[in-house]
């Protein structure tokens, strides 16, 4: 009974030796976690949508509805004068790009204070095919979610497979990659 014992417990603790010498001990390995370059100072990241269009305006609060599944972040409305996040529209970019973000904060410490996101009202609206996955999907339910992913902190890299912020792969969501991003950038924010 003594020896059958030690054997089990010899068993189990190859096993799990193992596991963690090819990988599987972890649910999570380190690419699966969406890179961050900022964040702002609270959870609470203050929004305002600066459109006259209701249907952009739909677009955005669609984003943010969908962006705050997110258990990290939360956005709240407020005043233009008051918002952290403004969300806006152009009628397109030069480069025809999708959407663009600038913010302002401090470099050294990665704190954002402000952040101005902008959709091209032309190129977002168009469907999107992504070949490598055979998928179809509106520009309107992916680019404003992941510019406010983006605006909050998350980076863009396609060596991160399962993410939003990875341009080759199809998502309209945060995905879980994604969600532990925004975990890791705001460890430390409350």
């Amino acid at each position: 009974m003594k020896n059958s014992l030690i054997k089990k417990i010899a068993v189990s603790g190859a096993v799990v030796v193992g596991m963690f010498a090819f990988g599987g001990g972890t649910s999570a390995s380190a690419s699966a976690v969406t890179p961050n370059d900022g964040h702002f100072a609270s959870r609470t990241v203050t929004y305002h949508i600066n459109s006259s269009s209701k249907h952009w305006q739909k677009v955005w609060k669609s984003a943010v509805r969908r962006f705050d599944r997110n258990g990290t972040v939360k956005l709240k409305a407020t005043s233009k004068k008051k918002a952290q996040l403004t969300l806006t529209t152009v009628a397109k970019f030069k480069d025809h790009a999708t959407w663009d973000a600038s913010w302002k904060g401090d470099d050294t410490t990665g704190i954002r204070t402000s952040a101005r996101l902008r959709l091209s009202r032309k190129d977002s609206n168009d469907t999107v095919y992504i070949a490598k996955i055979n998928t179809v999907f509106s520009g309107e339910s992916r680019y404003p979610v992941e510019a406010i992913a983006y605006g909050v902190g998350l980076n863009h890299s396609t060596k991160n497979k399962g993410s939003l912020m990875n341009d080759n792969e199809a998502h309209i969501n945060l995905t879980k990659a994604d969600k532990l991003g925004l975990a890791k950038a705001y460890a430390n924010v409350k």
